[in-house]
């Protein structure tokens, strides 16, 4: 039975958790702390850690 190809409906699924699990305490910090945390970035650590997830899972 051949092999189906995985989708990326994973690993979209992933960032969007990542993402906003990493706003929600960014936005936390913020508030407590009085440090401004660019979302850009954690957008950024939300994308490189999906892809990283998703390239584990291939190997």
């Amino acid at each position: 039975m051949p092999e189906q190809p995985s989708g990326w409906e994973g690993t979209i699924l992933a960032f969007v958790v990542i993402a906003t699990v990493l706003i929600g305490s960014a936005y936390s910090i913020a508030l407590v702390y009085e440090i401004p945390v660019p979302w850009t970035v954690l957008l950024a650590l939300a994308a490189i850690t999906a892809f990283w997830l998703r390239r584990r899972r291939r190997k």
